[in-house]
C-alpha cells in the first residue's frame, strides 16, 4: 500500500518516490487543496473506492495513511493485491523484475475484477446554504452568474486602489489596471449583534466577518436560531487559506483579529455550540456539522 501511495503522489507532484518519506506530512511534500482532491481521484480510481480529501486531514503521513486503508478496507485491499493471472511455476522461476513490474501495471490496468464490499454509509444531508461571492451576495446571485456566463474579473475599483502598496501616489484613473474579482459589501458589518467590539471588528480580517455573517444566514436558511441546539453536539468545521491583511492593519490588530485559528472558534462561542471546531488550511469553505 505504501508503494501504492508513493506511486500516486510521484505521479501528481513529479516527486521521486526514494525522496518520499513515508512519516513526513503530506503537506511538507507540496501538496495544497488541489492536488489533494486530485491525489483523492487517483486513489479512488486506482482502487475503485470513494476517497474523499478530507481523509487526508485525519492521515496526514502515507504511513498513516496505508494504516487507514488496509484497516478501513481491508477486504478490498487483499482482493486488489491477489494475483490477476497465475503463472505456473516454471514460469514464474524466470520472470525477470522488468515482468514483474509491468505484471504489476497490467493488474492495475486491466486484471482487477473485484466486487465491492457493501458498506453501509451514515447519511449526510445539506439543510442550509449560503455564501459571498465576487459580483455575488448570495448563492443565488452566484447562479445567476454562472447561468449567464458573466465576467467577474475586473478592474480594481478605484476605492480600493489605496489599499494596495505602491499604488497610494498613483493619479486616479491610473491606478486601475490590477485586475481581481470584489466580493460586494465588504465594509458591512454589524459587530453588536455578534457581540463584538467596534473597535475589534475594524481590524478584524474581513474573512472572518464574512464567516460570520454567512454562516449565521447559512443557519436561516436551514430554519434554525441561536437557541436552536439546545442539547444537540453541533460541530463546525473551516478551510481557509493564508491572508495577508494582517499586514495592512499592522499593531493595531489584537491577538485573534487576523489568526485562523479562531476561525471555527467565534462562531462556536457565540451560538454555545457543544461540538468540536476545527480550521484547516486549504480552499475557503465552511461547514456547520450536527
Amino acid at each position: 500500500v505504501i508503494w501504492e501511495l508513493k506511486d500516486a503522489i510521484s505521479q501528481i507532484l513529479r516527486i521521486s518516490r526514494d525522496k518520499l518519506d513515508a512519516d513526513e506530512n503530506l503537506a511538507d511534500f507540496g501538496f495544497d487543496s488541489i492536488s489533494l482532491a486530485e491525489f483523492a481521484d487517483v486513489l479512488s480510481e486506482r482502487y475503485e473506492l470513494e476517497i474523499t480529501p478530507d481523509i487526508f486531514f485525519g492521515y496526514p503521513t502515507i504511513e498513516r495513511l496505508s494504516q487507514y486503508f488496509l484497516e478501513r478496507y481491508s477486504d478490498e485491499m487483499q482482493v486488489f493485491y491477489q494475483e490477476a493471472v497465475e503463472v505456473s511455476a516454471v514460469t514464474e522461476e524466470i520472470i525477470t523484475e522488468v515482468q514483474v513490474k509491468e505484471r504489476k501495471r497490467v493488474r492495475y490496468h486491466h486484471a482487477r475484477k473485484r466486487v465491492k464490499a457493501s458498506i453501509e454509509k451514515e447519511p449526510i444531508a445539506i439543510i442550509g446554504m449560503s455564501g459571498r461571492f465576487p459580483d455575488a451576495r448570495n448563492v443565488e446571485e452566484l447562479w445567476s452568474i454562472l447561468l449567464e456566463g458573466r465576467e467577474v474579473i475586473r478592474k480594481l475599483p478605484h476605492e480600493r486602489v489605496r489599499l494596495w502598496k505602491g499604488y497610494e501616489n498613483t493619479e486616479a484613473g491610473k491606478s486601475v489596471n490590477r485586475k481581481l474579482g470584489v466580493v460586494p459589501g465588504i465594509a458591512e458589518f454589524d459587530p453588536l449583534f455578534f457581540e463584538l467590539s467596534p473597535r475589534e471588528a475594524e481590524t478584524m480580517d474581513p474573512r472572518q466577518r464574512l464567516l460570520l455573517q454567512e454562516s449565521w444566514k447559512a443557519l436561516e436558511d436551514a430554519g434554525y436560531g441561536s437557541k436552536s441546539f439546545g442539547d444537540e453536539k453541533v460541530g463546525f468545521f473551516v478551510g481557509v487559506e493564508d491572508g495577508d491583511y494582517r499586514l495592512m492593519t499592522g499593531s493595531k490588530s489584537g491577538v485573534t483579529s487576523n489568526n485562523n485559528a479562531v476561525l471555527a472558534a467565534r462562531l462556536s462561542y457565540f451560538l454555545n455550540l457543544d461540538g468540536p471546531n476545527m480550521a484547516i488550511n486549504t480552499a475557503c469553505s465552511s461547514g456547520l456539522v450536527a
